[in-house]
This record gives structure tokens, C-alpha cells and sequence, in this order.
């Protein structure tokens, strides 16, 4: 007795469209009808959401990213010391940039650029992260936002002011540095604010992780606005604001290796 095959073909050719397991139509999604590559390189489009963020997340985690940021504030350092052809970038950046502040039509900028340098008084940025670390020690009920805030501090003051000192960089008017005076290398304003605002929201993503997505980006940009006001006022040098900026990545670095909750782990694995 001859024996049929009942088995359903769903086999693809070059002219046939996918079929779906249950029946013989076509198949709501047919593989052969996708094309999620694109023409220069290969791989979904578009982009998965978010894939800047884990990519700097990624990068942030790595062990390299405080040796990379070492390593460049140690150039610049040596530059600075040296007098290196580096430093050609910071006339250039001072000049292009004064050139600006001469041609801008509207005086509101500068007024607003000396209120923005302000958050890198250490009395405002100090009283914002002393704040935070009260609040986040009752929200956490623990003590690690206390030590946090403290190795911060320690890191900020330890580094920049004997920085000042020891180097004695003159600033972009050409005064020299007077005895007794700190110099301008790495910028003091920056790392205050950097260090202690990020510390803040550091401590507030622990607290509330809800906010991180709101609250990073904002620190991010307030600090770095920080930076560029201090070069449109003149206040400081590029490599100065780049050094501190280089400082700032390091202590959080080493601050997010630190649990800040007894139940967590590193909490850069959860920002």
C-alpha cells in the first residue's frame, strides 16, 4: 500500500514566500521580506533605544576609563609645566572665544554666564551636596552616603588646591601668579562643581533611581556649562577646565565602586 507524505511543507525558495506552521498562508512577519541592514554596514535599524546611553555606561564601567582620564590629565599637566606646543590650543581658544564675547550683541550673556560660574563656589555646591547627603542618609538609613560625600570632599580638596599651589599656572590675562596666590591649573570652579553636584546626583539615583534618567544628563550639562562660562568670562584656560573635567571623571569613577546601599552592589551596574 502506498504510503503518503502528509508532512506540510513550509521550505522557502527564491520564489516561494515563507508560509506559517498552521496553515498555508503567508506568514504575518515573512523573514524573507526583511531588510534591516544598512547599505554601509550591517545590523538593526533603526538603533535600539538608549544605545548611546549603555554604550557610555559600558565605556564608564571599564577599568580603562579613570586610567585614559589619568593619563590625559598627566599630558596636560606635563604640558603645562613644560610649557608644551599644547598650550597653543589654549591661546587660540581663549582668543576665538573673546572674539565672540566682543561681537555678542546682547549683554544679558555675560551677566547670566557670571551667575552660572557661581555654582562652582564651593559655599553653593558644598551646601547642595551637604543637603542631599542628609536626605539621602534617612532616605537609605545608612551611613554610606555620609562616607561617600566625605571621600568626595577629601578628593577635591586634596587634589586641586595643591595642584594650584605646586604648579602656579598664570590665567588667560597674562597676570603672573603673586606670592602666596594659587595658580589656575586645574580650574578650581569646575572640580567644585563637577565633584560635588555629581556626588549629589550620585547619591539622589541611589536613593530615588527613577530620577537617574532626568538627573544625570541635567548634572552633566550644568557642569559643563560651568566650564564654558568660565572661558567666555575669561576666568580660565581651556586645558585648565579639560584637567578638572578629567579629575571629576576619576573620583566618581572610584566613588560608584563604592556600595552606597548595604543590598546593592555596584551601582553603576544599575544606573
Amino acid at each position: 500500500m502506498e504510503e503518503h507524505d502528509i508532512t506540510e511543507d513550509t521550505t522557502t525558495g527564491p520564489l516561494r514566500d515563507p508560509l506559517s506552521r498552521s496553515t498555508e498562508r503567508l506568514a504575518q512577519t515573512p523573514r524573507a521580506k526583511r531588510n534591516v541592514d544598512h547599505l554601509s554596514h550591517p545590523g538593526a535599524l533603526p538603533p535600539a533605544p538608549g544605545w548611546l546611553r549603555a554604550a557610555f555606561l559600558r565605556a564608564f564601567r571599564s577599568v580603562w576609563f579613570p586610567l585614559v582620564l589619568l593619563a590625559v590629565l598627566g599630558v596636560l599637566t606635563e604640558q603645562v609645566v613644560t610649557k608644551g606646543p599644547l598650550l597653543a590650543v589654549d591661546r587660540w581658544t581663549r582668543d576665538t572665544v573673546q572674539s565672540w564675547v566682543a561681537a555678542d550683541p546682547w549683554s544679558w550673556t555675560n551677566l547670566l554666564a557670571e551667575r552660572w560660574t557661581d555654582f562652582g563656589v564651593a559655599t553653593y555646591s558644598g551646601a547642595v551636596l551637604t543637603a542631599v547627603t542628609v536626605v539621602t542618609t534617612v532616605r537609605l538609613r545608612s551611613w554610606r552616603p555620609l562616607v561617600t560625600s566625605l571621600l568626595a570632599a577629601i578628593a577635591l580638596f586634596g587634589t586641586v588646591i595643591p595642584g594650584k599651589i605646586v604648579i602656579g599656572r598664570p590665567g588667560p590675562d597674562g597676570a603672573p601668579v603673586a606670592p602666596g596666590e594659587w595658580g589656575w591649573f586645574p580650574s578650581g570652579h569646575t572640580a567644585t562643581a563637577s565633584i560635588c553636584l555629581g556626588t549629589a546626583a550620585l547619591l539622589l539615583g541611589t536613593a530615588w533611581p527613577r530620577l537617574r534618567r532626568l538627573l544625570y544628563p541635567a548634572t552633566a550639562f550644568l557642569c559643563t556649562g560651568v566650564g564654558f562660562c568660565l572661558i567666555w568670562r575669561n576666568y580660565h584656560w581651556l586645558w585648565d577646565v579639560v584637567a578638572s573635567g578629567c579629575l571629576t571623571g576619576i573620583v566618581l569613577w572610584c566613588l560608584c565602586r563604592w556600595p552606597l546601599q548595604k543590598t546593592s552592589g555596584d551601582d553603576v551596574e544599575n544606573a
